[in-house]
């Protein structure tokens, strides 16, 4: 099992194991497409370009590529405008302002109806900045859930490099920040979703393997501009084993732990 196969094949049945958690994700995805798109069946795999320089699984970098294109460097007139809504709700910053709420009321009684009462005012938005992640999960792993599960391993480690990414200084695929708490400001989008009944049983499924993610990037603490090691695959298997059992509402309380500390 020294092969590069036997390691992606341990690491892959690690993650797999923790209750079926890529049959979630399947499930998720499914539910989540329109009845035209679910009736398509099945349809051709991704478009995967040459990209010279470019190290790790190719369809992770791929994905992850198109993930920021269509969330972040290629918004769409309606994804912006869903953003704006949020900022002005908000009265900020649309990613930490959510962050900052889920923190506050997670602190008080209440929680998580608090929480959940509160973005109940931005449900739509929310639903629409849902549905774009959704869409680019689908269109790379609606027929692989369980290369969900292996994406977001690749990701933590910084083992993706990509050099269309050497104009935002950021060729690694990777978390940014030390400790990397965009993690915790996915999750409280995630856990909203799940209140708000937007896209719910992807973002339940998906809450364990962010969690399992974000662990696992503390131990990797990989570069932004380097390809990384991958970590050992006991390693993976072990913090795989700890996180992806937890369901989202023990997720939710154990990320929280770590603001109120």
């Amino acid at each position: 099992m020294h092969s590069a196969r036997g390691t992606r094949y341990g690491r892959r049945r690690a993650l797999r194991g923790a209750l079926g958690v890529a049959g979630a994700l399947a499930l998720g995805t499914a539910a989540s497409r329109s009845p035209a798109r679910a009736a398509a069946g099945h349809r051709a795999g991704p478009v995967l370009p040459e990209v010279p320089g470019m190290l790790g699984d190719r369809l992770a970098n791929e994905f992850w590529y198109q993930f920021d294109e269509a969330t972040y460097f290629r918004q769409s007139p309606r994804l912006r405008e869903a953003y704006a809504e949020m900022a002005r709700y908000l009265g900020g910053n649309a990613l930490t302002g959510v962050r900052d709420a889920w923190v506050r009321t997670g602190a008080e009684p209440g929680y998580p109806e608090t929480y959940a009462a509160f973005l109940e005012p931005v449900r739509e938005p929310l639903r629409v900045i849902s549905r774009a992640q959704v869409e680019v999960f689908d269109r790379y792993y609606g027929r692989r859930p369980d290369g969900i599960l292996d994406a977001m391993s690749y990701f933590a480690q910084g083992v993706l490099f990509d050099p269309r990414r050497a104009p935002q200084e950021s060729e690694v695929h990777t978390m940014n920040g030390d400790p990397p708490l965009a993690y915790h400001t996915w999750h409280a989008y995630q856990y909203a979703s799940v209140l708000l009944d937007v896209d719910r049983r992807f973002w339940a499924a998906m809450i364990p393997v962010n969690g399992f993610a974000w662990a696992l990037q503390l131990v990797a603490k990989p570069d932004t501009r380097t390809v990384n090691p991958p970590l050992p695959r006991p390693t993976v298997a072990r913090v795989a084993a700890s996180w992806l059992p937890r369901g989202p509402r023990r997720i939710d309380a154990d990320l929280l732990a770590f603001h109120h500390r």
